[in-house]
């Protein structure tokens, strides 16, 4: 079990660098067990720092038996703390965070959005994927349409 996580965390490190150009970020052992208890069918993990309602987190995505993305947000010490939930329909997007993109990127093309749900109290964050003006861009936006952060990629 240990050499197939290794072997499957190591593939998952190399399709981050080729696919993205950025550092991996390693899966920590505690967070990738926790994963396949839960999810034993898991494969292509792969990982990335996300930073929501103010607390740094590791984000982990990984593919199950149909192939559909898991997208799941861990404390710095290896506990779950929320699932990020692929919006299928981008109607569904606050209209205060699709004000704010508007904003600032007036001439903009939606490519994917996620959904955040606060799961130490009220409120939820949005991150959006865009592209405006020729670049790829991603925007973390709190419900009420306040900009958490915004970075190019």
């Amino acid at each position: 079990m240990r050499k197939f996580l290794t072997l499957t965390l190591g593939i998952a490190a190399l399709a981050i660098v080729f696919s993205a150009k950025a550092e991996p970020v390693s899966i920590p052992e505690k967070v990738a067990a926790d994963i396949l208890k839960r999810h034993p069918k898991a494969h292509e993990l792969q990982a990335s720092h996300e930073k929501h309602f103010g607390v740094e987190l590791l984000e982990v995505v990984f593919k199950e038996e149909k192939d559909e993305p898991y997208l799941e947000l861990f404390t710095h010490d290896g506990h779950l703390f929320a699932n990020e939930l692929l919006i299928e329909d981008l109607s569904e997007v606050s209209p205060a965070v699709i004000e704010v993109v508007k904003q600032h990127f007036p001439k903009y093309e939606l490519k994917k959005a996620e959904l955040i749900a606060n799961p130490n109290g009220v409120g939820e964050e949005y991150e959006i994927y865009l592209v405006a003006d020729g670049a790829n861009w991603k925007v973390s936006i709190n419900g009420q349409g306040g900009i958490e952060g915004k970075e190019r990629y």
